[in-house]
């Protein structure tokens, strides 16, 4: 009889014993379950220090966002004071302005008064006396707002423009167009020196 080598040795170790029957059993059928008799997953257990701790970048994006918030609510608050600085620096410029605008305003309303002064002696002598009259007490009347505009301030004025275009809203569209109408006129004189 002969000898099993070695490696012939080795590999019956390795191979599993088999049993000589073997039946197959087919799986058997599980049974319905019953309403109820199922349990729940248990709910999963909140992180604890030790897991906080194995999320290194969690912890760097969590860093990361708290830091850019906190950039961005001063940038905003930067921002915001600017803003603020610039309005008010365009209010002040534009008060400037309207201040400016009054004062001429004024000086071309006053010389309106004194045209129309001068010209009541010509229209005495064109028209009648009856006329050259009518240009006097617009003349005075055109000297009274000249003065008004130089007497009061941008608010002051504000609030009575109002209260006269509330009570007479006629007679303000009427000033407007004739206002309107003497402007473009002493621009366009103006213009052509």
């Amino acid at each position: 009889m002969r000898r099993p080598t070695k490696e012939e040795e080795d590999n019956a170790m390795a191979k599993p014993a088999t049993p000589a029957t073997t039946k197959t059993a087919a799986p058997r059928p599980k049974a319905p379950a019953k309403a109820g008799a199922t349990k729940a997953a248990p709910a999963r257990k909140p992180a604890t220090v030790k897991a906080a701790k194995d999320h290194p970048i969690r912890d760097q994006l969590v860093a990361t966002r708290d830091t850019i918030k906190s950039e961005a609510t001063k940038k905003a608050a930067s921002l915001k004071g600017e803003a603020t600085t610039l309005a008010n620096q365009a209010s002040a410029k534009a008060r400037d302005a309207a201040t400016k605008g009054k004062g001429k305003a004024a000086d071309a309303v006053g010389n309106l008064a004194k045209m129309l002064e001068d010209s009541a002696g010509t229209v005495d002598t064109k028209f009648g006396k009856q006329y050259g009259d009518y240009a006097r007490s617009a003349a005075a009347t055109v000297a009274g707002l000249a003065s008004t505009l130089d007497k009061k301030d941008l608010d002051e004025l504000a609030a009575s423009t109002k209260d006269m275009v509330k009570k007479n809203p006629a007679i303000a569209v009427g000033a407007a167009t004739v206002i309107g109408f003497v402007l473009a006129r002493m621009l366009k004189g103006g213009s052509n020196d």
